[in-house]
């Protein structure tokens, strides 16, 4: 895969049937992304089939009846999230749109991709994963417990829990190599002890936790597991994980879709506020980034419903989206100045 796609600027999809190929190197088949959206669609109904057995289920936050919308309050709440936001990131047409994606940067089963996520989006979490592992694309993904309002973010509901009802059915095959805390500082900073205590119990049947000792050793973990970026092909980062946007500007400036062109290298501040995130030093390395945020907008762009009346996309809304065009490369800026 070029370097050069990483300045690639994320553009609205075109028109014409999606499955129409756009490429000799196509990754997917129409069977592959039908593949993906149809487990979606059967483990958004088991996740549905738990809560409601559970009775943490609330149907007038999820009129699309997906069982991945969450409580306005959850005690792993970490920050504020906008219910549109939650209710959009939860159908299956992601998995077109994703499955798309991958194929206009060449990405396929010689590559691996690096996944970074939270609880915040649970809709979109599984799609990203549903898809890679319905085109036999490897991946390494990190996650983590906290999650902004309406996301997976109580302790009958959150992320690891999901995974596990998933990994039951066999309906998920790899998942999350390790599994985080998550919020500020990645260590859930500002929950009282009992949000602790239901961390620990939460974390503890997934096969591997980290508990860093702080952000710098959060980016540095994440790092090691992900691997170096000679060994990766994309970063598809989901949410909004204090480790990977980091303590500085960037993660907070970078719009949703793919991140290239605009972004700029804030100063180091040398302490916790001005920490460099996962997705910046990759970026700075030339790793193509796939930025899930903003996820209304992007919805709509995609021609995705926001909200969803059903979990299950109407096909003809999501349309073929060809190869971007390849943008001028710009070097980061590394004395604290944004590009006029």
């Amino acid at each position: 895969m070029s370097l050069g796609i990483r300045c690639i600027l994320l553009v609205a999809l075109l028109a014409g049937g999606w499955l129409t190929p756009h490429s000799a190197s196509a990754a997917y088949t129409a069977a592959q992304v039908a593949k993906a959206e149809a487990r979606w669609m059967e483990a958004s109904g088991w996740v549905l089939a738990k809560r409601r057995a559970n009775r943490s289920w609330q149907e007038n936050l999820d009129p699309a009846l997906s069982g991945l919308v969450g409580h306005e309050e959850g005690v792993f709440t970490t920050s504020l999230g906008q219910l549109e936001a939650k209710q959009s990131a939860a159908q299956s047409g992601w998995c077109r749109v994703i499955a798309c994606l991958l194929d206009s940067l060449q990405v396929d089963e010689k590559d691996t991709v690096a996944v970074t996520m939270t609880g915040s989006f649970p809709g979109l979490n599984l799609a990203v994963l549903l898809t890679l592992e319905a085109g036999g694309i490897p991946y390494r993904c990190i996650s983590s417990l906290g999650a902004s309002t309406f996301g997976a973010n109580d302790s009958t509901f959150n992320w690891p829990l999901v995974e596990g009802w998933l990994r039951q059915r066999r309906l998920l095959r790899t998942g999350s190599l390790a599994i985080t805390p998550g919020g500020s500082g990645d260590r859930l900073n500002g929950h009282d002890l009992d949000a602790m205590r239901a961390a620990e119990e939460a974390l503890r049947p997934h096969k591997a936790s980290l508990h860093p000792a702080s952000i710098q050793q959060a980016v540095e973990l994440r790092r090691e597991l992900l691997g170096p970026r000679p060994s990766l092909s994309l970063l598809v980062n989901v949410g909004g994980s204090h480790p990977v946007l980091g303590g500085n500007d960037f993660g907070r400036q970078m719009p949703g879709g793919l991140l290239g062109e605009g972004a700029s290298s804030p100063a180091q501040a040398g302490d916790e506020a001005g920490t460099v995130g996962v997705m910046q030093l990759y970026w700075q390395e030339g790793l193509p980034i796939l930025h899930f945020s903003d996820i209304v907008r992007l919805a709509r762009e995609w021609g995705l419903p926001a909200p969803p009346q059903e979990a299950a996309s109407p096909a003809e809304l999501v349309k073929d989206c060809q190869r971007p065009r390849a943008k001028p490369a710009q070097k980061p800026v590394t004395k604290g100045k944004r590009k006029p």
